[in-house]
């Protein structure tokens, strides 16, 4: 934290001893990247950023929905990816609103962006939301 500036962080190293039975990407990384402050004589709190979420290839655990079960496969790596999402959050007394513009580096570079074999990741999409507290 600097000021209003925050930044959060995740960085996960992890390596399995046996790859053909617990896959796992080797490094998976978590950044948010926001400012936080309070406005209007202190009566409008906000938050605005943006996050960034990365993990290295590996052989992603497929899904097969007959069964609706995980598998091993060995054909299709997923990551190397990231997923970059901007946000805003506003708190006003009871009220509270949120807007999200998801995966906003959809069109950029490759389009080869999968979660899971033969699931790709969504493409961009913007979302909102309205919360109010009602008190007695």
């Amino acid at each position: 934290t600097l000021g209003i500036l925050h930044l959060d962080n995740s960085v996960v190293y992890q390596k399995s001893s046996k790859e053909s039975v617990v896959p796992v990407p080797e490094v998976s990384l978590y950044h948010n990247l926001y400012l936080q402050s309070k406005a209007f004589n202190k009566v409008l709190a906000f938050q605005i950023g943006a996050d960034v979420r990365y993990h290295t290839t590996y052989y992603v655990p497929s899904y097969m929905p007959a069964t609706g079960q995980f598998y091993n496969q060995d054909l299709m790596e997923s990551g190397n990816y990231p997923m970059v999402n901007v946000y805003a959050n506003l708190h006003l007394k009871n009220m509270r609103f949120y807007m999200m513009a998801y995966h906003v580096n959809s069109s950029v570079g490759s389009a080869d962006y999968f979660i899971q074999p033969h699931y790709p990741m969504n493409p961009f999409h913007f979302k909102f939301g309205l919360g109010w507290n009602f008190n007695d």
